[in-house]
């Protein structure tokens, strides 16, 4: 992504992903105004389904229709063990942090109100000066440039969650929530704004800045800028606040993208950073 020789696009580079995430905000509002009546089940399982298509098939498609190097978007798995352990090491900053969520909750605040996300962001942007300091140890791998089929099999476990889900919901709500934060909200999140947005950014802007001996650039900032609005704007009225400390972690997970070579270690990490909703009704 750094050659200097690489042609830069902006129309497919820069353009066409924020059109794309724009696509995807405006899908997510009118799914909610579908003139039925769905059974609570039914809502979750067509949410989960959404979700897959846009944030996991969509971006997807656009790599393998518009881009002949797919190794530049992180989407091979190799080494599972190596980005397991960068997701790990990663967590035990960012998991710990997950505990100031409670924190406000006793203040009486929440992380859609200004009080709350200005405190979330503020540990979030410690979570993140630190995770790079207790990840530097860890190997740094630019890109994954050897096809594997990974990544079928982590988009075919999404679509197993939303049959899953249809068939178990209203038994076991709490399994298919457990997925759901894995293979659809973890992989898909990950692989639209660290896949796809901040790769393609990267194309355009290169990686003129480092971390120790991890490069970013400002695809690595925007593509968490966008990760932050989208949070926002999926609800109505928008979720100012909620955009400030998603914001801050998405910085985190853009990092750890940067540093793995692939999505699966933010995928991972997103996943972790998840799983207190499960339990919180989320």
């Amino acid at each position: 992504m750094d050659n200097p020789n690489t042609k830069r696009h902006i129309g497919k580079n820069v353009v066409l992903p924020v059109i794309a995430w724009g696509i995807i905000i405006l899908v997510f509002l009118n799914v909610k105004n579908i003139p039925y009546e769905f059974s609570e089940k039914d809502g979750v399982v067509l949410r989960y389904f959404v979700k897959v298509v846009m944030t996991i098939v969509f971006p997807l498609v656009l790599i393998h229709l518009l881009y002949k190097n797919k190794s530049d978007f992180g989407i091979y798995f190799p080494k599972f063990w190596t980005s397991f352990k960068l997701s790990l090491w990663a967590y035990a900053v960012g998991g710990p942090a997950g505990m100031t969520f409670w924190l406000i909750g006793l203040l009486g605040w929440g992380f859609a109100d200004w009080p709350g996300a200005i405190t979330l962001g503020a540990v979030y942007l410690l979570v993140f000066y630190f995770v790079t300091k207790v990840v530097k140890s860890l190997p740094t791998r630019n890109s994954i440039a050897l096809p594997n089929k990974g990544t079928i099999v982590f988009v075919l476990f999404s679509l197993a969650t939303v049959i899953f889900a249809y068939f178990t919901y209203e038994y076991i709500p709490k399994a298919s929530k457990i997925l759901y934060y894995i293979f659809i909200v973890g992989l898909g999140e990950e692989l639209l704004f660290r896949g796809y947005i901040q790769s393609s950014f990267n194309s355009y802007f290169g990686k003129p800045f480092h971390i120790g001996n991890v490069k970013f650039g400002w695809g690595m900032l925007l593509s968490a800028l966008l990760f932050g609005l989208m949070h926002a704007l999926v609800v109505v009225p928008p979720a100012w606040p909620w955009a400030l400390f998603t914001l801050v972690i998405g910085l985190t997970l853009g990092y750890i993208r940067e540093k793995d070579g692939s999505i699966l270690a933010a995928v991972l990490l997103h996943a972790m950073l998840d799983m207190p909703l499960v339990f919180m009704g989320g």
